[in-house]
C-alpha cells in the first residue's frame, strides 16, 4: 500500500472555499471593488488517498494494473498503475468508471430465495446460514439419488482471477474436483484455438503472437479479423507506434471499423470467407514456389508423406520394428516409437525424419513400392482449387489485391499476422484460421522478431500448477475424487430432456454458476431461457443482479474485486502476473467466490482440502519449477504488484520455429483429428484432415435462408462493455444509451428506414426492436449490432434470440455472427 500526496486543491476544498467566497461577497456582481472583499481562510488540509494495488479482471484480454484510491473507507476513483515496463500502463473508461461498480445500485446486497416464477425476479431475503443450508441440503438430496455428477459448475470469464473463477489454477475447478462435480463448458472463442492445435500443436504463453512490443520490429502488420480499438484498447498504441516507425499496417475486415480507419491499405472481404483468401494467398505462392524454403524444409512438417490410406509413412512400413519410449503419463503404458519416413535429398534415401540432413518436400517418388505423396504437394492440391480468379467472387477481394498480399507475405517481411476472434465465431470458423495460420509458416513469418500467426491473450503454461485444481488433495495428501464429465453447452439442454449425452446416460439436476451470464450473451435466448427453467436446482453467486441472476432459486451476493485479494493470471496482453489488494471491505453481505466455496465445502463435509486462505491458495499454484525458475511468489508479488511471467525480455511465440507438435513443426495435414465434442454425430474427417474451407451457415450470401432473411447480422464488442459487465455504469451508458443496429445506407433507403427509425430484426429463432442508425462502415447486406445489452433494454424481444447455438461437426464454438436476419420498421 502506497500513500499519494497531492498538492494544490482538492475538489471538495475548492467548492468549501468558492462557497465561502461567495458569501462574503467577493463574488457579488462581479464587482472588483476592494469593499466587497473579505478575509478568506486558507482552504483545508488536502486528504491523502490511501492507494492499494488493483487490476481489470474481465475478459477483455486487458489485465490493467490499477490503482485504487481509497479515502475513509471508500473506493473513490481509479488511475492507471505503473507496470514495470511502461509501455503498458494503460487504463480505459471502464477501468476508470469501476468506483460506480463498487457501488452500483444494483449490487446484490444479501442471500435471497426465489419467491415467484424463474426469471421473473421475485425473491425474499435470507440469511447466510440460511442460504448455505438450503443449497447444501438440496446437493446431499440430489447426490443421494443421482450422485455428485449430476450437480455441473457453470462458470466463463467474468472474472479471470484465482481466488473467483476464470485464472488458472483457479478454486472454482478445484471446487468442482473435491465435489466431483461436472461442468458446463463455455464453447466459445474455440475455433481459432481448434486451428491453431491442427497447425501448431497448441498455444504458447502469448498463444500464437508475439509481446505486444515486438510489433515495431514488423515490417508489415496485417490485423486480420479483429477490431483492437474497441475489443482491445490496451494493445493499439503498440500498432500504431509500429506504423509511425514505418510500419506498414493492412486491416481486412467486412466493416470499415475504428481500426480499419487507422490502417495504410483497408482490404474488405466477405464474412467468414477468410479461408477463401488464405487459400489463394498460399495458392500463389506456392505456384510460384515463393515459399522459404528453408523453413518450410526444416521447421514445417511438408516433407513427411502420406500414403493412399491417409496415414504418415513410418520406418515400420519399411520392416524397422517399433521401439517403447517412457511411459504416457496418463495411460501408465510406454509410448510407441515408429518415427516418421522423409526423402532426404543429401543420402539419396528413405530415413527417419530426425536423421535427415535435407528431407525433401516435393514430388517424392514411391519408396519400396509404396506410392506416397508428401505433406507440402496435399497442401498445393488443396489450395489450388482456389486460384485468384476463382477465390475472388468468393471473398470478395480483388485478384490483385490477391496476389499483391502474397507478394507482401514474400517480399515485405517480417509479416505479423495479427488474427483475434472475428473469423471464429460462425460454423466454419476453424476452416477459415488453419488456411490463415498456414500463409506465416509457408513463408517463414513466426517465430521471429517481427513474425507471428494468430492471436495475443497470454497462458502462463510455465509456472502454473494446474494440479492445485484438476487434482487436488486435502491436508492429509489423500486425492479428491475428481470432477465429473464436462458437457458442451449446447449439450446440456438435450441432457435434461432425454438423460442422455450422446450415447451415454447423463444428468443434471442442478447447477451453480458463477462468473457468467449466459442468460444475456448465450446464442440462442430462447433455449438458453428452456434449459434455466428446466434445471431443477440453480445457485447463482454474482456481483450484480444480473440476467442469469434473475433465474436462481438461492442467489449469493459476491464482492467487487477490489474488495478481496487476488491474483489476475491469464487472458490478457501483457507478460505479468498483477496482484490485488483488498482495498475495501465487501458491502453489504457479500462474501468472496473464495469464502462462498470454502463454506460450502466445510458444509458438505470437504473443509479439509479447503485448508488455506487466499495468499496460501495462490502460493501453491506457484509450487513448480517454472515459477521458482522466474522468481515468482506471493512475497514478491505483493512487493512489485506486477511480475513479468513470460520468458525473454521480449517473447517470440514459437521462437525459432519450434512448434508444439509431436514433431516440433507446424503442420499442414494431420492423419487424425479429436472431435471437441462427441454426441454421436456424423463426422466428415475429410474435412479435418487438410487445407479446407466451406461456405458458413448462413452468413454466406448463397445460403439458402438468405433468401427469406436477407441480411448477415454481425455481433458488435462494445467499447462501454465487457460482455455483460459495466451495464450498470451510468457514466459509460451516456455513451452507449440504448441498444442499435447500424446500417448501410442505401439499405436503409431501400428499407424507408432513417436515422433514429425503431426497427425489427427477426429470423426463425426469435425478433428483436431497436433503434436503428445509418451507417456507411457497413457493407450492403450486412448489418451490426452490440450483443451485450440485457432483455429489459430492448425495446421489446432479445438480440440473443436471433443466434443458432449449431455447433460445426467437430468444433465446440458458439457462432454468435453466423446469423441470417431480416429487417422491418416496428
Amino acid at each position: 500500500m502506497q500513500d499519494e500526496k497531492t498538492h494544490g486543491l482538492t475538489r471538495r476544498s475548492f467548492i468549501k472555499g468558492a462557497a465561502t467566497l461567495t458569501a462574503a461577497g467577493a463574488l457579488v456582481g462581479c464587482s472588483p471593488k476592494a469593499e466587497n472583499l473579505e478575509e478568506v481562510k486558507e482552504p483545508e488540509a488536502v486528504v491523502s488517498d490511501e492507494i492499494y494495488t488493483g487490476v481489470c479482471r474481465s475478459n477483455c484480454f486487458g489485465g490493467c494494473l490499477l490503482n485504487v484510491h481509497v479515502r475513509d473507507g471508500q473506493v473513490v476513483r481509479t488511475s492507471a498503475g505503473d507496470f514495470p515496463n511502461p509501455e503498458y500502463n494503460r487504463i480505459c473508461s471502464k477501468g476508470l468508471t469501476q468506483v460506480a461498480r463498487v457501488y452500483s445500485a444494483d449490487r446484490l446486497q444479501y442471500p435471497m430465495r426465489r419467491t415467484g416464477e424463474r426469471g421473473a425476479g421475485e425473491f425474499e431475503r435470507i440469511t447466510w446460514d440460511e442460504a448455505l443450508d438450503e443449497i447444501t441440503d438440496k446437493w446431499k438430496a440430489i447426490i443421494d439419488q443421482y450422485g455428485p455428477n449430476a450437480i455441473a459448475t457453470w462458470m466463463n470469464s467474468g472474472n479471470f482471477g484465482t481466488c473467483t473463477g476464470g485464472g488458472f489454477a483457479g478454486i472454482m475447478p478445484r471446487f468442482g474436483a473435491v465435489m466431483g462435480f461436472s461442468s458446463i463448458k463455455g464453447d466459445i472463442d474455440a475455433a481459432q484455438g481448434f486451428a491453431a492445435t491442427k497447425i501448431y500443436g497448441g498455444m504458447s504463453e502469448a498463444q500464437a503472437n508475439n509481446e505486444p512490443t515486438d510489433y515495431v520490429n514488423s515490417k508489415t502488420f496485417i490485423n486480420w479479423a479483429s477490431n483492437p480499438t474497441i475489443s482491445q484498447p490496451q494493445i493499439v498504441h503498440f500498432m500504431l507506434d509500429a506504423k509511425e516507425n514505418g510500419t506498414k499496417l493492412i486491416v481486412i475486415d467486412p466493416v470499415y471499423n475504428a481500426t480499419a480507419a487507422k490502417a495504410d491499405w483497408y482490404i474488405p472481404i466477405n464474412p467468414a470467407t477468410d479461408g477463401v483468401l488464405a487459400m489463394a494467398i498460399l495458392n500463389e505462392i506456392m505456384v510460384a514456389g515463393d515459399e522459404d524454403q528453408e523453413f518450410v524444409r526444416s521447421h514445417t512438417e511438408a516433407p513427411l508423406l502420406i500414403k493412399e490410406d491417409g496415414m504418415f509413412l513410418r520406418m515400420s512400413d519399411l520392416g524397422v520394428e517399433p521401439t517403447e519410449g517412457d511411459a504416457d503419463p496418463l495411460t501408465g503404458k510406454p509410448a510407441v516409437i515408429d518415427p516418421y519416413v522423409v526423402w532426404d535429398e543429401e543420402s539419396g534415401g528413405a530415413v527417419a525424419l530426425e536423421e535427415a540432413k535435407a528431407p525433401s518436400y516435393k514430388e517424392v517418388a514411391p519408396i519400396e513400392g509404396i506410392a506416397v505423396q508428401t505433406v507440402w504437394d496435399n497442401a498445393a492440391e488443396k489450395v489450388a482449387a482456389w486460384s485468384a480468379e476463382v477465390a475472388s467472387p468468393v471473398c470478395g477481394v480483388s485478384v490483385d489485391d490477391i496476389k499483391e498480399l502474397a507478394r507482401i507475405y514474400v517480399e515485405e517481411g517480417p509479416v505479423n499476422t495479427y488474427v483475434q476472434l472475428g473469423a471464429d465465431h460462425y460454423i466454419n470458423g476453424h476452416y477459415n484460421y488453419w488456411p490463415m495460420y498456414a500463409i506465416s509458416a509457408a513463408t517463414g513469418n513466426i517465430g521471429k522478431p517481427g513474425a507471428a500467426c494468430g492471436p495475443i491473450c497470454v497462458l502462463p503454461n510455465n509456472c502454473i500448477d494446474f494440479m492445485v485444481s484438476v487434482a487436488p488433495t486435502d491436508t492429509a495428501g489423500n486425492p479428491a475424487q475428481g470432477a465429473g464429465p464436462s458437457y458442451n453447452a449446447n449439450s446440456v439442454l438435450g441432457i435434461v430432456d432425454t438423460g442422455k449425452f450422446g450415447d451415454q446416460d447423463a444428468v443434471i439436476k442442478g447447477v451453480y454458476i458463477a462468473t457468467t451470464n449466459p442468460a444475456t450473451v448465450w446464442a440462442d435466448h430462447g433455449k438458453t431461457v428452456d434449459l434455466l427453467n428446466k434445471i431443477e436446482f440453480i445457485v447463482v453467486a454474482d456481483v450484480t443482479m444480473t440476467e442469469t441472476a434473475m433465474y436462481a432459486d438461492v442467489l449469493l451476493p459476491v464482492a467487487h474485486w477490489f474488495e478481496v485479494t487476488d491474483m489476475h493470471t491469464n487472458c490478457h496482453t501483457h507478460p505479468y502476473f498483477v496482484w490485488q489488494e483488498k482495498a475495501i471491505e465487501p458491502q453489504f453481505e457479500s462474501k468472496s467466490d473464495f469464502e462462498i466455496f470454502k463454506l460450502l465445502a466445510e458444509k458438505m463435509g470437504y473443509g479439509d482440502f479447503f485448508d488455506f486462505n487466499e495468499e496460501e491458495f495462490i502460493a501453491m499454484g506457484l509450487d513448480n519449477d517454472g515459477a521458482k525458475a522466474l522468481g515468482l511468489t506471493v512475497d514478491r508479488l505483493k512487493e512489485e504488484r506486477a511480475v513479468r511471467f513470460m520468458p525473454g525480455e521480449t517473447y517470440i511465440s514459437f521462437e525459432g520455429g519450434k512448434f508444439l507438435t509431436a514433431t516440433g513443426r507446424a503442420s499442414f495435414y494431420k492423419e487424425s483429428v479429436a472431435p471437441a465434442y462427441n454426441v454421436g454425430q456424423d463426422i466428415d474427417f475429410s474435412k479435418e484432415t487438410c487445407l479446407y474451407w466451406e461456405p458458413t451457415l448462413e452468413a454466406d450470401k448463397s445460403s439458402a435462408v438468405r433468401a427469406q432473411y436477407p441480411f448477415h447480422c454481425i455481433s458488435e464488442h462494445m467499447r462501454t462493455r465487457t460482455h455483460s459487465q459495466w451495464y450498470d455504469v451510468d457514466y459509460l451508458r451516456e455513451f452507449d444509451p440504448e441498444p442499435i443496429v447500424r446500417i448501410n445506407p442505401d439499405d436503409a433507403a431501400e428499407l424507408g428506414i432513417v436515422e433514429g427509425d425503431t426497427v425489427r430484426m427477426y429470423n426463425d429463432r426469435g425478433s428483436v426492436v431497436m433503434k436503428a442508425t445509418v451507417n456507411a462502415g457497413y457493407p450492403r447486406g450486412i448489418v451490426g449490432s452490440p450483443r451485450s445489452y440485457r432483455e429489459k433494454e430492448f425495446i421489446e424481444g432479445h438480440f440473443a434470440s436471433l443466434s443458432t447455438n449449431q455447433y460445426n461437426q467437430v468444433c465446440a464454438n458458439q457462432a454468435f455472427n453466423d446469423v441470417a436476419v431480416a429487417i422491418e420498421k416496428a
